[in-house]
């Protein structure tokens, strides 16, 4: 299967892009994720919400798992700690449908993303756009995960 034009730039910039860029991407997908939660949620979707939901999890793991807790850094412990705030959101969101809590879990990883974006301007990187604000409609959210590894696709 050949894959799309979108498909190949998108993988091109992954693969090219440096690491501070991809944390950029990581949570610009995260938030993408959770504001399709909200979207769905405003209109009686649970199901599809759950699944948003799940997979802004997905990418905060992958954020935290990502950190080197090797260096015993007091950065990495804080940073660490952010991202652990955020996945018990996101899953007390997942159990108890708790609005509150989700959009706590948005509004600490849009003041995430700001802080890449300015560290991805000092370091060089081009800047990006952040994420839309508006709910997104219900049609463009896969029904199953991928079946390995993690797409910036949220």
């Amino acid at each position: 299967m050949n894959p799309t034009p979108t498909e190949s730039y998108l993988a091109a910039e992954v693969l090219t892009a440096p690491p501070h860029k991809l944390q950029l991407m990581l949570l610009d997908a995260a938030i993408r994720a959770v504001q399709r939660a909200q979207g769905h949620r405003r209109h009686g979707e649970e199901a599809p919400a759950s699944e948003c939901v799940l997979r802004a999890q997905q990418i905060v793991g992958q954020l935290l798992a990502a950190l080197d807790h090797q260096s015993k850094s007091d950065l990495v412990k804080k940073v660490a700690g952010v991202y652990l705030f955020v996945y018990r959101q996101l899953m007390e969101t997942a159990f108890q449908h708790n609005e509150e809590k989700l959009e706590a879990a948005l509004k600490i990883l849009k003041t995430e993303r700001d802080t890449w974006q300015q560290v991805s301007e000092k370091l060089g990187g081009a800047p990006s756009t952040p994420p839309p604000e508006t709910a997104l409609p219900a049609v463009d959210v896969p029904s199953d995960p991928p079946p390995a590894g993690l797409s910036l696709e949220a």
